[in-house]
């Protein structure tokens, strides 16, 4: 897959050092390639809203924690199945959590704007079974 071809790839999890290990993670089989990073799902909803309501933007694989303080994962995906189609349609959400709880999993699963469900940390074949349908 080519460089271009890629989607962009965006992180939104409170622990820094998670999102730092993802970029690590994602740029080691994608050289060069742009991540968005944000610890605050609010600045990265606001920053969803802004970019992809533009209708020549890539399409998105979006890691999503669940265990956040002020909004939790399911709370972002409940604002992110608000927003419009044309939004919503580029993205490929993947849960990336540290939680193992099978209500968790069980959850992710059966909530149709998810792709999957990621044990943390990320891992390369984790990224390579993004392109897989």
């Amino acid at each position: 897959m080519t460089q271009t071809a890629l989607p962009d790839f965006m992180v939104i999890d409170d622990d820094p050092v998670n999102n730092k290990i993802c970029s690590i993670i994602i740029n080691k089989q994608f050289p060069g390639k742009q991540i968005d990073s944000f610890t605050d799902p609010e600045a990265g909803l606001a920053f969803i809203t802004a970019k992809y309501a533009v209708a020549d933007t890539n399409k998105v694989i979006l890691l999503l924690d669940i265990n956040m303080p002020v909004l939790t994962g399911w709370d972002v995906l409940d604002r992110f199945g608000k927003m419009e189609d044309s939004i919503r349609d580029r993205f490929k959400i993947f849960i990336l959590s540290s939680s193992v709880d099978h209500y968790d999993k069980q959850k992710a699963k059966n909530n149709k704007l998810v792709s999957g469900y990621i044990e943390k940390p990320l891992t390369i074949a984790a990224i390579k079974s993004f392109f897989e349908e």
